[in-house]
């Protein structure tokens, strides 16, 4: 019992450690590209979009978090490192896509990352790593958590509600994207990432299905 014990508070520092990571990583490091450059007021900014301020400190750290504690609170399970890595794979080339069309375009809806047609700022171009990045490590901890809870043995209601509140956290920074679509340049980041939701979404469905399916 002892052990367990351990174990549980183990997997809680963890997953906060990871969900302080991203926050750092995403809205940290973009506060600190804004408070020290130089912006056209014209142009929207850091706090003109919903995404990147609720959703990149709130929502992408605690999905983070939610997930990475279920993936450590279950057990491995056949097949997690090849989904993992062919999700992860799928995932970050469509966020790196996304990226690619967005400063491709001809015809952006300017902002702060991109205040011309094919032009980063060096916050761009951290913003488009930053995305390639996470659309990598959010894919590959859904599928360990997808293949893990539909293998294991038991299911534990706090593994199942975290794995919940992780995608709904998901689905809250879709939202805010959607929100912030009048001010996305093109919607091509909006679009990329969509598609990218929807690949996983059908991958996951596939998954669970093939393990719950009768023998």
């Amino acid at each position: 019992m002892a052990a367990s014990s351990a174990r549980r508070k183990s997997d809680l520092k963890v997953p906060a450690a990871a969900a302080f990571v991203v926050l750092a990583a995403g809205f940290g490091a973009l506060c600190l590209f804004w408070t020290s450059g130089v912006h056209p007021s014209s142009l929207p900014g850091l706090f003109d979009f919903a995404s990147a301020t609720w959703g990149d400190a709130l929502a992408l750290p605690a999905m983070t978090g939610f997930l990475l504690y279920a993936v450590r609170a279950l057990p491995a399970a056949r097949g997690d490192r090849p989904f993992a890595l062919v999700t992860a794979v799928l995932a970050g080339a469509l966020g790196l896509a996304s990226q690619a069309l967005w400063l491709a375009a001809g015809n952006p809806r300017p902002n702060w990352t991109l205040p011309r047609p094919h032009r980063f700022t060096a916050a761009g171009w951290y913003h488009a790593a930053f995305v390639t990045a996470m659309c990598a490590v959010t894919a590959a901890l859904l599928a360990l958590a997808l293949n893990r809870i539909t293998l294991a043995s038991r299911r534990p209601r706090p593994v199942v509600a975290a794995i919940a509140a992780g995608i709904a956290c998901g689905l809250v920074f879709i939202a805010l994207l959607a929100a912030d679509s009048g001010a996305t340049p093109g919607g091509a980041g909006l679009a990329g990432v969509l598609l990218a939701l929807v690949a996983l979404i059908a991958v996951g469905g596939t998954v669970i299905a093939r393990r719950v399916a009768p023998r």
